[in-house]
């Protein structure tokens, strides 16, 4: 296990969502980086229980940990995560201000 600490921006309205979803209880929200979508990359999230060997803590603060595996800790820098409560498409918003190209509906992103 190794930390870091990237420039990783939560807006309050996704840090509250994460913690009524369990986070306070001692949980972690896992990033990953996975290959898919039209521009190359997606992010994908999870709410895990325990850390893995090797994992990289990018953000431990106010009863938040978030966690990723090293490779994805490559694309974390710059990553932006909101929360939405449009009637559609609501939910949590992770996006990469760094990437250099993103698809239309912002599902991907390429770096």
């Amino acid at each position: 296990m190794s930390s870091t600490t990237p420039a990783i921006t939560i807006t309050e309205n996704a840090r509250q969502r994460l913690l009524d979803a369990g986070l306070q209880e001692g949980g972690y929200l896992r990033i990953k980086v996975i290959s898919g979508g039209c521009s190359g990359h997606t992010f994908d999230a999870t709410i895990e229980a325990e850390m893995s060997d090797g994992d990289v803590i990018v953000l431990d603060h106010d009863n938040l940990r978030i966690i990723t595996d090293p490779k994805s800790s490559l694309f974390i820098n710059g990553l932006d995560i909101d929360y939405s409560n449009d009637l559609i498409q609501a939910g949590f918003r992770l996006t990469n201000g760094n990437a250099s190209e993103s698809c239309g509906c912002g599902a991907s992103f390429a770096m």
